[in-house]
């Protein structure tokens, strides 16, 4: 459609006069206006059913759309520089006349030579008649000014009384002849025919002479009465046929909007409803066949519209009852589907795992059809779940953020202690205090993430400084700074992970351990049941199996550690998770 609209503007460029095309290309004008417009509301209608916001809608023209427009600047460009030649054209000529006008009124002060005047008097109405149109407004002006000076000119220089009082009577008595001419017009049945006559007339008026001074002012009222009802039975006329036809195109657009709106309703129609709708389209159709011709111009094009929405309406229709029971329960079958998967997760306290869960399921929603009539009530208890999971986590986290604030003072406090505190020479009172601050730093709890490792390394490092200054045991040192760096494990980034690793690492020491043990319980075995009395070897084997039992013993005891302070990170766990 928009390529035959382009060739139609290319054409209509190539027309000499724009003015002769201007109709046409208005025409062209609107139809594509009207064309853009739909596919603009398509557009926005298919984007806000793949669920997105109207407000966020853009739609951008088409190379297609930018070469019409480009043909239309074209086109009113060189319109408007035509009517500015026109307009100066008709200034021009209106000049002209005025100076013919003002030569007759001098033409009408000679008296001594009266042939001369008469001679110079046609060469003016000659010229009077090539000069070319003036502007419309214009035109009853300048030519009541010139017939004014016609008048006067043969009123004044009439060769003779006699001649003159002859001449005033067969003037007026041609002009009376021709003004019961135009009075006759009103009972001309062709309206064509009297167009044709009255500018006849007009014409023979303005070439027949003056008449007499008392006769003039009543015959020249008569005059434009007469031509003032000529005119305005013609004006009538064409009024009523234009009227009448316009009426019929606004009804027509009237009943085109109509089936329009009857097609948008079938979108979201059930079974029922397109029954309803069917009729209304069949009543609408009737309603058409009793609606006159409108213009030439735009009979055609709606009709077409009208006929091309009516077999839209009827295929739409087609399509429905052949596959609309078993697309809408497919569709019911999906969402209820993700309904239920929401409400399975609405009470999960797995904050971050469960809202990306939701999330991909809201995307999921979008992604599938309208669901008919039962979209409004399957939303809504889609909806009720989402927010119910979300509400409570809004909650959850806003009592958190509240308390880690008061966490976070507190082991500052606490680090701040710790970097004053100084050892004594009593060794359980330095190795209690110092196991009090660790427990301290525990029950403080959890603190803003952004402070998590400052407060972390500036605790546990002092720690670690302390416990290097303390005179005990080497074992008892390892064991204090094993726990150390358990907490500091606990209270570091990704702390589950870190745990779960030492753990792991733990448990696959013992393993192989245990699988040297079996080794040597093999070995042992064999000599048993080979030797007699005493073998060396075999004690050998015995502390071997024995040192690697004590290995266990400590490896179990420190994975045992390591899964407690695992299992005591495990309550709080979702809260590192926001």
């Amino acid at each position: 459609m928009k390529t035959t609209i382009i060739a139609k503007l290319e054409e209509m460029l190539q027309q000499p006069e724009a003015g002769a095309v201007a109709n046409q290309v208005r025409t062209l004008q609107k139809e594509y206006e009207k064309l853009w417009t739909a596919e603009f509301e398509k557009a926005k209608h298919d984007f806000v059913e793949e669920g997105g916001k109207a407000k966020e809608f853009e739609y951008h023209k088409q190379p297609e759309d930018l070469k019409i427009s480009e043909l239309l600047d074209t086109f009113n460009k060189r319109k408007k520089e035509e009517d500015a030649t026109i307009a100066a054209d008709q200034a021009k000529n209106l000049s002209v006349r005025k100076e013919i006008i003002a030569k007759i009124n001098d033409l009408s002060q000679v008296s001594d030579n009266i042939g001369s005047a008469i001679k110079k008097l046609v060469e003016l109405q000659a010229q009077w008649k090539t000069v070319g149109a003036v502007s419309p407004h214009k035109y009853k002006e300048i030519q009541a000014e010139y017939s004014k000076a016609i008048e006067e000119f043969n009123y004044k220089l009439s060769l003779s009384k006699q001649l003159q009082e002859h001449d005033l009577k067969r003037n007026y008595e041609l002009k009376t002849e021709l003004l019961e001419k135009i009075k006759g017009l009103k009972e001309q049945s062709n309206i064509k025919e009297a167009e044709r006559l009255i500018k006849i007339y007009r014409n023979d008026w303005e070439e027949i002479g003056p008449v007499p001074n008392d006769k003039w002012d009543e015959l020249k009222g008569s005059f434009r009465a007469a031509l003032e009802e000529a005119y305005s039975k013609l004006k009538q006329h064409y009024n009523s046929i234009e009227e009448e036809k316009e009426a019929n195109l606004a009804k027509k657009k009237e009943l085109i909007e109509k089936a329009k709106a009857i097609i948008l309703k079938s979108e979201s129609a059930g079974n029922s409803a397109w029954n309803n709708l069917t009729n209304e389209l069949i009543t609408i159709q009737n309603e058409w066949k009793t609606v006159g011709r409108t213009t030439q111009k735009d009979n055609d094009k709606v009709w077409t519209e009208f006929r091309e929405l009516c077999d839209s309406f009827f295929e739409k229709k087609k399509v429905h009852f052949h596959d609309a029971h078993e697309k809408l329960a497919g569709v019911k079958a999906q969402k209820q589907e993700l309904i239920a998967k929401a409400d399975a997760l609405k009470n999960d306290t797995d904050w971050q795992k469960t809202s990306m869960a939701l999330i991909k399921l809201q995307d999921a929603w979008k992604k599938v059809p309208h669901a008919g009539g039962d979209e409004n009530k399957l939303f809504t208890k889609f909806r009720a779940a989402c927010n119910h999971f979300f509400d409570a986590k809004k909650a959850h986290f806003d009592a958190i953020d509240s308390q880690y604030d008061n966490n976070l003072a507190a082991k500052e406090e606490l680090i701040k202690k710790l970097s004053e505190f100084t050892l004594s020479e009593d060794h359980n009172a330095n190795h209690a205090a110092l196991k009090q601050f660790s427990a301290d730093w525990n029950a403080a709890g959890l603190v803003p993430m952004k402070d998590k490792k400052r407060v972390s390394e500036a605790f546990f490092n002092r720690l670690d400084e302390l416990y290097d200054q303390m005179n005990i045991s080497k074992d008892e040192k390892f064991k204090m700074q094993f726990r150390t760096k358990l907490e500091r494990m606990s209270s570091g980034e990704n702390p589950e992970t870190a745990l779960r690793k030492e753990a792991d690492y733990f448990k696959k020491q013992m393993d192989e351990i245990q699988g040297r043990i079996k080794t040597y319980d093999n070995n042992l075995g064999f000599f048993k049941s080979s030797s007699k009395g005493v073998n060396p070897f075999m004690k050998e084997i015995e502390d071997k199996i024995n040192a690697e039992k004590q290995k266990i013993a400590e490896l179990n005891e420190k994975r045992k550690l390591v899964m407690e302070e695992l299992n005591k990170l495990m309550k709080p766990a979702e809260t590192e998770k926001k």
